[in-house]
C-alpha cells in the first residue's frame, strides 16, 4: 500500500524550448542535442561587427582553388587583404574587449655607478 496523495499523472518533461533573455535567445533541442543549448542568437549590434570581421578574416585565409582542382598561389595582395582585415579585427577586439590588450613590457633603464 501506498502512502500520501495518489499521483495526479505521468510528469512529462519538455525536450524543446527557448529561453529568452534581454541580449539574447537560447534554443534547446534535447533530441538534437542533450548537452545544452544548439543555437543561441545574440542581438549586440557591437559583436555583430566583431563576427563579421572574424567571419571575413577566416574566409581570406581559406585557400582558393583553380577548376582543375589546384591550390590556387597566395599573392602579395592577398597577404595585404589577410593583414589588414586581421588588424582590423584586432583594433575591433581590444576596443570591445580592453582587459585583453597584451602588456607592453619596457626595458629597465641602464643605471649609472
Amino acid at each position: 500500500m501506498s502512502r500520501g496523495r495518489p499521483a495526479q499523472g505521468e510528469l512529462v518533461a519538455k525536450r524543446k524550448y527557448t529561453l529568452e533573455f534581454e541580449d539574447s535567445t537560447w534554443y534547446f533541442d534535447l533530441d538534437k542535442f542533450a548537452n545544452g543549448p544548439y543555437l543561441v542568437e545574440h542581438y549586440s549590434p557591437e559583436h555583430d561587427k566583431l563576427e563579421k570581421l572574424h567571419i571575413k578574416w577566416q574566409q581570406l585565409e581559406q585557400p582558393e582553388y583553380q577548376q582543375n582542382g589546384r591550390k590556387k598561389r597566395i599573392t602579395k595582395d592577398r597577404v595585404k587583404e589577410i593583414e589588414a582585415s586581421k588588424a582590423l579585427y584586432w583594433k575591433e577586439h581590444y576596443r570591445l574587449f580592453p582587459e585583453d590588450k597584451p602588456k607592453v613590457r619596457k626595458k629597465r633603464g641602464s643605471r649609472n655607478s
